[in-house]
């Protein structure tokens, strides 16, 4: 009897389960209910039946932005006078010589090279010539004009390397320095541009040293070596050797070009009066000087002049008694001008005359 209602038990427990797990099959004959989908494309999968349906679209995330920097800390800017900038063209003037062009002269440059029959002293000095009046720095004398005049004064130009000379020409006419110097080292190379053809190559190399003096004094204040080197001074055809010594010439003044204009700024610009006439003071200096109508000038006294006890060289010469201040009135000629007194008498030709701008 027991073992009966343990088989009932157990079948009954075997049906549950069973009962159960088909619980979710489908009947046969009948579908499954479906579950509405949204709307959206038809789509046929092979093996299965057709269904409509769309992905469901993801929430659209907010892109990622980076955090802002906080904003730099702005230091207080220090507080300066505005002044307006000026340009420059060249190396920086002291600020009184500034538009005031000193007057000076080239001369022949002795030639100390074994081509001494090519004119090479006159071709640096006039080279030379040319680059410093380019740089519009300074007042060049044209040296025919310069020895024109001296003739008039009984004074020869090939003397013109005396101290004396140039002491009286420095009163007479204003002439603040004198340059002159050598060419030497010079060296060719040259050859035939390839084998069939009869043109010719050629390279060169010079050395030029140019002298400063001043005019004052007849001293001498420095002196400029310059070297070119051999590269770049190429040339072919016609001509090749002095054209590629013109090129080596202009490489060696170029190299002592800048030195030069910055050491005749730092001479102090003077000039002095040629002539005068009652009331009327004209001066050697005008426009190509950088001379202004309306600039105020002073008058001093030629000073004198100090020798060393032992060398017999000049110092230089002591600034003379200021005798008064003048104003420039008119420009006339290349570069000469009248002036007016402002204040103080006594003036005569040969007075220094200087900038009021110190």
């Amino acid at each position: 009897m027991k073992f009966k209602l343990f088989k009932f038990c157990l079948g009954s427990i075997v049906l549950i389960f069973l009962l159960n797990a088909c619980a979710n099959l489908p009947l046969i004959g009948k579908k499954k209910s479906e579950e509405k989908l949204p709307e959206g494309k038809t789509v046929r999968v092979e093996g299965m039946e057709t269904i409509k349906g769309v992905n469901p679209s993801l929430a659209e995330k907010p892109p990622a932005t980076k955090p802002t920097p906080p904003p730099p800390k702005k230091e207080p800017e220090p507080r300066v006078t505005s002044i307006p900038t000026r340009p420059f063209y060249g190396a920086p003037l002291p600020f009184f010589q500034m538009g005031l062009k000193k007057k000076i002269t080239v001369l022949d440059f002795e030639n100390r090279t074994t081509y001494s029959e090519e004119k090479l002293g006159e071709t640096v000095a006039k080279r030379l010539s040319d680059k410093l009046e380019a740089s519009q720095r300074v007042v060049l004398m044209d040296r025919n004009v310069l020895g024109e005049m001296m003739r008039r004064e009984g004074v020869s130009l090939e003397n013109l390397s005396n101290p004396e000379s140039m002491k009286r020409i420095h009163r007479s006419l204003g002439i603040q320095a004198i340059l002159f110097g050598s060419v030497m080292d010079v060296s060719l190379l040259s050859s035939k541009a390839s084998e069939t053809s009869e043109g010719e190559v050629s390279f060169a190399t010079a050395k030029v040293e140019v002298r400063l003096l001043d005019a004052s004094t007849g001293n001498l204040l420095k002196t400029f070596i310059g070297r070119s080197p051999i590269f770049g001074t190429k040339e072919t055809g016609e001509y090749s050797r002095s054209k590629a010594v013109m090129k080596a010439i202009d490489f060696a003044l170029e190299e002592i070009l800048d030195g030069l204009l910055r050491y005749l700024d730092y001479l102090e610009w003077s000039t002095t009066i040629a002539k005068i006439e009652g009331e009327t003071l004209y001066l050697n200096a005008g426009k190509l000087s950088g001379l202004r109508v309306g600039d105020h000038l002073e008058v001093y006294e030629p000073g004198k002049e100090v020798v060393h006890p032992v060398t017999n060289i000049s110092l230089g010469w002591t600034t003379g008694k200021l005798k008064g201040v003048i104003r420039v009135q008119e420009l006339f000629g290349v570069d000469a001008a009248i002036a007016k007194r402002v204040e103080g008498n006594g003036f005569s030709p040969n007075d220094i005359v200087k900038s009021t701008i110190k």
